[in-house]
Parts: C-alpha cells; sequence; structure tokens
C-alpha cells in the first residue's frame, strides 16, 4: 500500500467517528424538518377543505411511504389508484406515519375534531406493519385504534409477524377495540394470526395490491440473461459471500446483473413522479430470461414485466408464502428454491424453456375489482 492509499484508509477509518454522528444528525433534522411540513400542509388542508365543506366525505390515507424502496412505493402508487378509481368523490389526505406518531404535533387531537365516523375513512400503508421488529407503522396503528376506535378503517395487506407474545397480546388488546375495521392479510401464515389475534375484528387474506399490474403492459424487449435482485437488510438469509459464489456459478452460463428495489433517489422526487418511477422498474426487469430475488416485490415485478421467477428464501415467511398466490395461476414463471444449488437448478430450467413472456391479468379483477363492495358490507353489518 502506497502512503496516499495508507492516508486515505486513515481518513476513513478514523474520521468516519467524528463525521458519522454529524451526518447522523443532519439526516434526523431534515427528517424532522420535512416531517412538521408535512403535517402543518396536512393540517392547513383539513382546514380549508372542511371549513369551505363541512360535510365533504373524506379518505385519511396514513403511512404513506417515506423511503426510497420501490416496491413499498409501487404500494403506495397502487393504493392511490385504487382510491382514485373506487372513491373518486372523496377528498384525498395523505399523511407520513412521523407526522402521526410525532406527539409534539399532537396529530389526533387535531384530527378528531374534523373526523367524520360515519362518512370519513382511514386507509392505513400496506406492508410488513403488523410487528415487533421496528418501525413506527406498527405504532401508528397502535395509537389511531388507541384514539379513534370506532373509525372506519381499512388496513391494506399486511404481514404479521410477531417476536414475542407480550407484543403479541398488546397488539391483540388494542386491535380488537376497532369496532369497525377490515384487515387484509397478504399470505396464509398471516391470514391465520391475524385470525387468532384479531378475533373481533373482520380479517381477510388478500394479496399484495402491486400484483394488481401484472398483466396491465405487455413488453417485447430482447431479452438476454439473468437478473440477481436481492434486499440488503435483516431479512436475508444467505450471506453476501454465498451470494457472489452463486452469481458467478451463473456467469458461467449466462449474463448477470445484480440490482435491488431500493435505489439510490430521495424518495420525494420518486413520489411527485410516481408513475413514470414505477413502470420504468418493471420494464428493467423485461430485459431478462429470468429473475432470481429474495424480495417479495422484485418477485411482482418481474411477474408485471412477464419475467419467470425464482424465489429465494429470507429469514422469515413473507417472501415464499406471497408465492402461494402465484401456484395455479403463473405456475410457468414462479418457483420456489429450496436452497441456492436449487436456484442454479431451477435457472437452467427456466433459461432452456421457451416462453411467450406474456402474462394476463388476474388479481385486479379477482380481487381489488371487489374490494370496496367487501369493504362497504363489512362496514354495513358493523354498524348494525
Amino acid at each position: 500500500m502506497n502512503k496516499r492509499s495508507a492516508y486515505y484508509l486513515f481518513l476513513k477509518r478514523y474520521l468516519g467517528w467524528f463525521v458519522r454522528p454529524i451526518k447522523s444528525k443532519i439526516i434526523y433534522l431534515r427528517k424532522h424538518k420535512h416531517m412538521l411540513v408535512d403535517f402543518q400542509n396536512f393540517r392547513e388542508t383539513v382546514i380549508s377543505c372542511k371549513g369551505e365543506n363541512p360535510n365533504l366525505s373524506c379518505i385519511y390515507y396514513l403511512g404513506i411511504t417515506a423511503h426510497s424502496n420501490l416496491g413499498d412505493l409501487a404500494q403506495h402508487y397502487c393504493i392511490l389508484k385504487w382510491i382514485k378509481e373506487n372513491y373518486p368523490e372523496y377528498y384525498l389526505f395523505k399523511v407520513e406515519s412521523d407526522a402521526v406518531c410525532d406527539k409534539r404535533v399532537e396529530f389526533f387531537d387535531f384530527l378528531k375534531r374534523y373526523f367524520v365516523k360515519d362518512r370519513d375513512i382511514i386507509i392505513f400503508q400496506s406492508g410488513y406493519c403488523t410487528q415487533d421488529l421496528g418501525g413506527n407503522h406498527p405504532l401508528m396503528h397502535f395509537w389511531v385504534i388507541d384514539a379513534m376506535p370506532d373509525a372506519k378503517i381499512l388496513m391494506m395487506p399486511q404481514t404479521v409477524f410477531f417476536q414475542h407474545e407480550e407484543n403479541a397480546f398488546r397488539f391483540s388488546e388494542n386491535h380488537n377495540k376497532a369496532s369497525r375495521m377490515l384487515f387484509l392479510a397478504r399470505d396464509l401464515v398471516s391470514y391465520e394470526k391475524a385470525k387468532e389475534l384479531f378475533s373481533k375484528v373482520s380479517v381477510k387474506m388478500f394479496p399484495d395490491i402491486v400484483t394488481t399490474l401484472i398483466g396491465l403492459r405487455q413488453y417485447n424487449n430482447p431479452r438476454s440473461g439473468v437478473c440477481l435482485c436481492t434486499r440488503n437488510d435483516d431479512e436475508k438469509l444467505y450471506s453476501y459471500e454465498d451470494l457472489d459464489t452463486f452469481r458467478d456459478k451463473i456467469r458461467m452460463i449466462t449474463r448477470v446483473i445484480q440490482k435491488d428495489t431500493t435505489i439510490k433517489e430521495n424518495f420525494m422526487k420518486i413520489r411527485s413522479d410516481l408513475e413514470r418511477y414505477v413502470w420504468a422498474e418493471i420494464e428493467s426487469y423485461s430485459n431478462y430470461e429470468v429473475t432470481i430475488t429474495d424480495r417479495y416485490h422484485g418477485t411482482i415485478f418481474s411477474l408485471c414485466a412477464g419475467t419467470p421467477v425464482i424465489i429465494l428464501k429470507t429469514t422469515d415467511h413473507k417472501v415464499t408464502t406471497g408465492a402461494d398466490w402465484f401456484k395455479g395461476v403463473y405456475d410457468d414463471y414462479v418457483y420456489v428454491a429450496k436452497d441456492l444449488d436449487d436456484a442454479y437448478s431451477l435457472c437452467q430450467k427456466v433459461l432452456a424453456k421457451k416462453l411467450s413472456y406474456h402474462i394476463l391479468p388476474y388479481f385486479k379483477t379477482k380481487y381489488y375489482d371487489g374490494l370496496k363492495e367487501l369493504f362497504s358490507k363489512i362496514m354495513n353489518e358493523q354498524t348494525k
């Protein structure tokens, strides 16, 4: 190592101890400032709209995506699309979970002054949010239900997982107070757990809402090689070294590109042009003969592009049980690998297939076109 390299290594290693805390503080302050602006805009809009029209029907969409994972942002896009198609006469308010959970802004005191329980609706963002692994979405659910137990609530599809029984019990007690909530679980394991914990709530099993995009567009791009879409978080099962070895093994037979559904772009910029970003991400998968992924939305994006997908296991049930939705629907396009050796064998098998790469829609018609009617029916039954 030359002197210049040693000098830069010194700066990176030792000055990082001073830089990282400062950087973290700057990020926190920016995020807090954004949250305050977000709530202030929400507050002013509510006052203005309700003041001009007290009988205005409103949807409060809480927990909108505030990071750069395109899977969660695609859920955000699809929920907005579903609301627009099904409740065009409603005024839509969108709020991030940070604004809901920060007690300094007194979100609930304000909302309860304007919320009309027999007319307005709360819709929660979908995702891995009914759990005790971290993040403030579970806290947001808890506090909203605690403050407004008789509100009409539509919980968009959730993965349910609790590490600790005491947390499961706390959420069970809390959610069962929601007298008019429809809870959607997005896989069989989550559905069974939700039915057990939330016995006083209407629980249904629904696929992830991003599945409504499958089959809406067809792609005829030239296809070549494998897209390896892998996560970079605590849910990953295989080590970076194992995945690197796996990638190099596939490169012996075809080209491989690596990516993730989280991109290096500010989420505010993505949200400002959401449709373009979501469909651009989907189209990127249409350049390959097969996708191999441990991302649930990597699976769905691949199918939206008409690309067969091999699913790698993660540390929990979310991705593999999510694949159960596609059994008997897209059998030639979805495979769950037992391990990396099996994934390699499946990759060879799929590469040898002659496929049209054209998939027909299914989930939008089968599930989401009827969700408004289902929700209305359950709300009417629970009101009686």
